[in-house]
Parts: structure tokens; C-alpha cells; sequence
């Protein structure tokens, strides 16, 4: 019911929003113009993509939302603390913790990271989370167990509405990403490509490009459309553009690329969902 509901919502709201995304335009980023062929069915794509990434994200953000909530009565430590972490991993997510108000951990699930107990949590994401203790989506990270991962935290408090620590599960955006993604471009002209407002890649249909920073790393200095469609899409919450690619090392044979793009996130932690294709 609730990754239904999300579909409706963003169905409903990208369609009002579709001209911003191109259908009306002539211009792109690098003033070219854009085939205006089967726009359409480029555009509805990455509004179906966008409405079952948004609903999966909001379905994991729940999970740890009622996680927070079991943990209030149950404590942030021992064995009924302990399953609750083991529900989140059973449910995706590849490492959950308690926390404390000082950020130390107190309960780690899996078993396999249970060493990383009495240790304080990685500072980044704890700086982040305590100035508001609001629920939060951190940037992808490499965790101390040695995997690059996004962490939900949300506050747990008493029943009296007092904090008394937090809660974290990591998950790898890649793999949730691709486990979305990679069904939907069976049989399509598409490619899809997600990255942070920082440039950074977190997920390709080539994998080979994940985790490089769009902006600044060497292998897409040759492509400055390239470029100016990336910064386009960190400033723009989505719209379209075109780019030029080689498609050989020698750089003799290139093809023009239609994207268009959009924004799926929590809580404030936006990531461009790109959708491309070879123009016309």
C-alpha cells in the first residue's frame, strides 16, 4: 500500500512536471537541439523509474522508522535490541547499530561486526545527525568494515519522549539501485546512471564508472558536454540535455546522447536519477 501510494504521488506530480523535464523544449544545456521523436516514452520511463526507486527508498526509511520505534521500549542494548538490528539486515540493509547520546556503539548487527561495539560511530554522520536529531540520510561513505554505503539514522526515544540514542542501517545505493533498475532497461534503448549533488557516480549500467566523481575525474575530462550536463543536473532538480560520447579509445567515432533526469532522496540527501539514450 505504501510503495502504491508513493507511484500515485510522484506518477501524479511528475506529469504536471513533465515540460520541465523537455517535452516543450528545443534548447539543452549546450544549446543543441534535441530529437523530438519518442520523447515521451524516455520521459514516462524515468517517471516510472523515479516512482519505484522513490517508493523503495521511502519502504527502507520505514523500516528503520519502525525500528526506532520498537527500540524505545526495548532498549538500546541486549538480546530484544540485538533481533531488531537482525530484522533490518534481513530486510537489506548489509549492517545496523544502537547507538548512544555520545556516539558510541552499543549493540552491532551482523555478528561478524560485533567487534566494532564500544566504538564511536563515524563522525561525519554523527555531527551530521545530532545538531537537529532529525532523521537522516548520510552521502555514501566507506564504512570501517570496508564496504562504501548510505546510513539511515533515526532518533530512539524514551517513552517519555526523552533522546536516549539513535539508531543506524547501512545500505550499498549500487545494489539497491541495480536490483531496481536493471530489471526495467530488459529490452530498452536506455541507460540509467544516479549520482550525488557532489558529482559522485553511485550507480551505472556500466559498473566499471561507479563510486568516480563526474566533475573531476580524468576519465570524462574528454567529454565536456558531458560536463555541462552534470553540472546542469546538480544545480537542477531535473530537466533535459544532450552530450557528445566516443564510443573507441582512439576517440575517432562519438555519438550523441539524450538524458533526461530527476530526484529521488530522504530527507534532505538528493540523488539525479538520469535516464539516457543514443539521439535519433
Amino acid at each position: 500500500m505504501m510503495r502504491r501510494s508513493t507511484f500515485l504521488f510522484v506518477s501524479i506530480v511528475l506529469m504536471i512536471l513533465l515540460p520541465s523535464l523537455g517535452l516543450a523544449a528545443e534548447g539543452n544545456a549546450t544549446g543543441e537541439k534535441l530529437s523530438t521523436d519518442s520523447n515521451d516514452d524516455i520521459a514516462f520511463f524515468l517517471l516510472q523509474l523515479q516512482a519505484e526507486i522513490q517508493g523503495s527508498l521511502n519502504d527502507r526509511d520505514a523500516l528503520v522508522a519502525d525500528a526506532a520505534e520498537r527500540l524505545s521500549a526495548a532498549g538500546l542494548e541486549g538480546e530484544k535490541a540485538r533481533k531488531i538490528l537482525q530484522s533490518l539486515n534481513a530486510s537489506g540493509f548489509i549492517g545496523a547499530a544502537t547507538i548512544s547520546p555520545q556516539g558510541k556503539k552499543l549493540t552491532v548487527e551482523p555478528s561478524q561486526f560485533r567487534a566494532a561495539e564500544g566504538t564511536i560511530v563515524n563522525q561525519t554522520i554523527w555531527s551530521s545527525f545530532i545538531k537537529s536529531k532529525d532523521p537522516f540520510m548520510s552521502q555514501i561513505i566507506r564504512l570501517v568494515e570496508g564496504n562504501d554505503a548510505v546510513t539511515l539514522v533515526y532518533p530512539v526515544l524514551s517513552p517519555a519522549d526523552n533522546f536516549t540514542g539513535a539508531v543506524c542501517a547501512n545500505m550499498p545505493p549500487n545494489e539497491f539501485l541495480e536490483a531496481i533498475i536493471a530489471p526495467k532497461l530488459e529490452g530498452t534503448p536506455f541507460d540509467v546512471w544516479v549520482i550525488q549533488k557532489d558529482g559522485r557516480i553511485l550507480y551505472d549500467s556500466n559498473s566499471d564508472e561507479e563510486g568516480l566523481m563526474l566533475l573531476s575525474d580524468p576519465l570524462f575530462k574528454p567529454y565536456p558536454t558531458l560536463l555541462d550536463v552534470g553540472r546542469k543536473m546538480i544545480a537542477e532538480r531535473s530537466g533535459m540535455g544532450s552530450y557528445n560520447f566516443f564510443l573507441d579509445e582512439e576517440y575517432t567515432q562519438n555519438e550523441t546522447k539524450e538524458v533526461y533526469w530527476t530526484t529521488v532522496g530522504l530527507h534532505g540527501n538528493d540523488w539525479r536519477l538520469a535516464v539516457t539514450r543514443a539521439a535519433e
